[in-house]
């Protein structure tokens, strides 16, 4: 598939989810673009499963492992705050595990902070779920299946424990 602009992100989710190798050629698209969209496909594989492979400097592999059923919420909201981009693959194991994340970006760049986003939207493109803005920097993600959290589960106190 060639994507003409992010907006085609949702084609790219959708035959992944469905299991289909998606190729994705994104010669056309500035580097900006084409790297939004390899953040999205990031955070669609570490949702779904699967891998992706870099075939050329600007053509990427999508391989979908099998679909799995969205998780289910324990009540626990697990807040993070990562510094950089590499932190990423935290928001991923709690959202896999049907935990609910709140996503605080504020101590990070802009771009830094944008990279996360596209991450996430994977994320719930792959797995389902919702995202929400809180703040300008602020977001919670909620597993597909669990009623959004009250605004007393999302105190401190109510955390789940750092992935092994």
């Amino acid at each position: 598939m060639r994507p003409r602009d992010y907006n085609d992100v949702r084609y790219v989710g959708h035959y992944f989810r469905k299991g289909v190798l998606v190729v994705m050629d994104l010669t056309a698209m500035t580097d900006d673009e084409a790297r939004q969209l390899v953040d999205f496909s990031a955070g669609l594989i570490c949702g779904r499963g699967g891998d992706m492979e870099r075939l050329s400097p600007k053509v990427f592999l999508l391989i979908p492992s099998t679909p799995a059923e969205p998780g289910t919420t324990t009540g626990i909201v697990k807040r993070l705050r990562p510094r950089d981009y590499n932190e990423v693959l935290h928001v991923g194991h709690y959202f896999r595990e049907g935990v609910p994340v709140v996503m605080d970006l504020s101590a990070m760049t802009d771009d830094e902070a944008r990279q996360l986003v596209d991450f996430s939207a994977g994320l719930i493109c792959a797995r389902g779920g919702d995202m929400e803005r809180l703040s300008p920097k602020v977001f919670l993600l909620v597993p597909a299946g669990p009623a959004k959290p009250d605004a007393a589960a999302l105190q401190p106190g109510e955390t789940a424990s750092e992935p092994a």
